[in-house]
């Protein structure tokens, strides 16, 4: 688990050394929490959009209402991006993630952070956390995977291309939510990280059109029996 959790911090260092060297890039180290409406204002007074990165390292990320930018990243800080914000990849080790209404991003990733994420959320690419939750309200739609290793999934009137999965944590589908792919219970082989039976809930108003593959023992709260037929045990 140790050597999972290292790599993405490494990934996320070598990025940001790399994008000290180009222009267009908004970079805080040890300062105060970084509010990007007051770069914004210092470095684009007359501007609607902005195509550069935003970093942080030691400190907290905000981007406010209705900007238009490429990569959020944080390291030992929360990462906030208010209502209509435009992003590529957003990130944070060590940080929780809070999303608003009516953003969209390419992907959205957690390292020891809840993710959070308000209506009408789009996603072209992955959600995932390796230790938080991820809550995801509703009308929003997930081009790829949502996966956590320990922490509840919770999708309200969510929209999945691909699957779900989880180790250590639960799943719940609710307000219609419809899963295209499979639901995957993973498999803990080192007992050092079990904790207690996760559990499944579907509400009789969503579906998974894949399989419910348990490769560890689950309990199962699914509201439409037909739902039972789905489930595949590998234990």
């Amino acid at each position: 688990m140790i050597s999972k959790i290292r790599r993405p911090i490494y990934s996320f260092f070598s990025i940001a050394a790399l994008s000290v060297a180009l222009s267009g890039c908004i970079i805080h180290v040890n300062a105060k929490d970084a509010d990007w409406e007051s770069d914004w204002d210092s470095k684009e007074k007359h501007s609607e959009s902005y195509s550069g990165d935003i970093q942080s390292t030691n400190k907290s990320v905000k981007v406010t209402e209705g900007r238009d930018v490429q990569n959020v990243s944080s390291v030992n800080g929360s990462v906030k991006i208010q209502d209509g914000v435009s992003a590529r990849k957003v990130s944070s080790v060590n940080g929780k993630v809070s999303v608003g209404d009516n953003v969209s991003v390419s992907s959205l990733e957690s390292v020891n952070g809840q993710i959070k994420v308000g209506d009408n959320f789009s996603s072209s690419g992955n959600v995932g956390t390796v230790n938080g939750g991820i809550r995801i309200e509703e009308d929003s739609t997930v081009g790829g995977d949502i996966r956590t290793v320990n922490g509840t999934i919770r999708l309200q009137g969510v929209s999945v291309a691909k699957g779900v999965t989880s180790k250590n944590g639960s799943i719940k589908l609710e307000n219609g939510t419809v899963v295209s792919g499979d639901i995957h219970f993973e498999e803990i082989r080192n007992n050092r990280y079990k904790q207690k039976n996760p559990s499944l809930y579907i509400s009789a108003d969503s579906k998974v059109e894949g399989n419910i593959i348990l490769d560890r023992e689950v309990n199962l709260e699914l509201e439409n029996p037909a739902m039972l037929e789905r489930v595949k045990r590998n234990y």
